[in-house]
């Protein structure tokens, strides 16, 4: 084979300013698991589910526990991000196998120069040591690839924490949405009542006018009332379209499908109880992404900037503690709420079966009916949001101990 020197030397150039670059840290974006990777087929199951899991995670319904599991493998961003860092990836791959394609051209032009007796002379000798020197130098480069390549594609690699921390803001993000659907659709279902209540109402009354029972002015209340009612109906009907349209995006649905999203399932509140306010904040404190940066931060090595720094450590750790104490605190706080709502839903529940016995014998009105059974539906709701408030709060306080926290 032909040695060019001018060749040869542009490619010492290229692959030293590509290790200059990757060698000391391939920070690249890390792949979303489940998405399509060199040599899976389409669709395949991904690796860490059975096809069971799959299965379910492919229907038409969305569960709370699902969350992760969609940003991972269908959040448009995680895709884009897998496929940036196979991209990447591959690219690193071809630049050192290059590298040692070309260390094995030095080695061969330097031998086939050995052999042929062209060392005999000083040029000879200076070109074999140079074309040894190069055959080094391209080695040591296609190493340097190679293990920053193998310590990339690794599972647990640090390249893949910006593309964790992103998974973990989505899946948040995602959970927040989901509670807030399922707050607004609680929500919805009592100021659906109350409108049929209002318009029962207000037709009574406008009959009642007619038969000089009622004035201008309560049929006018009356009318203001349902006009009320029916506009946060609207409003509220309109929040838990948004809201059902940012998780199903969140989650990778197409445009033209429409999941079920299901109810966010209820506390154990028997975990509260477990929670370590201590162990927590400790591993808060090591997981925090802004303290992280902090600690990373270049400093140069003057006393003064060193304390500095470690003095403004100490002040996050400290801002760090008191958020997940607050964290911690709101725990509590909505634990007693919801505790208190079971116990008002449960008498509503009482209410609720009496008013409908008399409903059916006809003691009472339509619209005495539908005034208890507002108020049953009022207790559900306060129910059913003290849930999520309290499931708000505890996601809150985990995806703080996974380094989440602003303070």
């Amino acid at each position: 084979m032909r040695w060019n020197m001018k060749n040869k030397w542009h490619a010492i150039l290229l692959v030293v300013s590509i290790v200059s670059i990757t060698g000391n840290a391939m920070v690249l974006p890390a792949f979303a698991a489940g998405t399509k990777e060199p040599g899976k087929e389409e669709n395949a199951v991904p690796d860490g589910y059975d096809e069971k899991q799959w299965e379910l995670i492919q229907d038409n319904v969305l569960e709370y526990d699902e969350l992760g599991d969609r940003i991972k493998l269908f959040n448009p961003n995680m895709i884009s991000a897998n496929e940036m860092y196979w991209s990447a990836m591959d690219d690193v791959k071809d630049q050192y196998m290059a590298a040692y394609e070309d260390a094995e051209d030095y080695k061969d032009d330097a031998d086939n120069l050995r052999d042929e007796g062209g060392v005999s002379t000083i040029d000879g000798q200076i070109l074999y040591a140079t074309l040894r020197a190069y055959e080094k130098a391209m080695k040591s480069a296609g190493d340097k690839m190679s293990r920053a390549y193998k310590d990339s594609t690794k599972s647990d690699s640090s390249s893949y924490e910006e593309i964790r921390k992103g998974a973990k803001q989505l899946t948040s993000g995602a959970q927040q949405a989901m509670i807030g659907y399922n707050m607004a659709s609680s929500q919805k279902k009592t100021l659906q009542i109350m409108t049929e209540m209002y318009e029962k109402l207000y037709s009574a009354t406008a009959s009642m006018q007619d038969l000089g029972m009622a004035t201008d002015t309560e049929v006018t209340a009356a009318k203001k009332n349902l006009l009320a009612a029916e506009s946060s109906l609207a409003s509220l009907d309109n929040s838990v379209k948004n809201m059902g349209s940012t998780l199903k995006l969140l989650t990778g649905w197409k445009e033209n499908e429409i999941p079920q999203i299901q109810k966010v399932p209820s506390v154990d509140l028997s975990k509260i109880d477990k929670l370590n306010l201590e162990e927590d904040t400790a591993l808060a404190i090591c997981n925090n992404y802004t303290l992280i940066d902090e600690r990373h931060r270049k400093t140069d090595r003057s006393t003064t900037r060193v304390k500095s720094k470690f003095r403004s450590e100490e002040q996050m750790e400290q801002n760090l503690s008191i958020k997940m104490e607050q964290l911690y605190q709101d725990i509590i706080e909505k634990k007693k709420n919801c505790e208190a709502a079971n116990t008002a839903y449960d008498q509503a529940v009482v209410i609720k079966n009496v008013t409908e016995v008399q409903i059916n014998n006809g003691s009472i009105s339509q619209i005495e009916y539908l005034g208890q059974m507002l108020t049953y539906y009022q207790a559900d709701g306060d129910k059913t949001n003290a849930d999520l408030s309290l499931r708000q709060a505890m996601e809150l306080y985990y995806w703080a101990t996974q380094g989440l926290l602003d303070f």
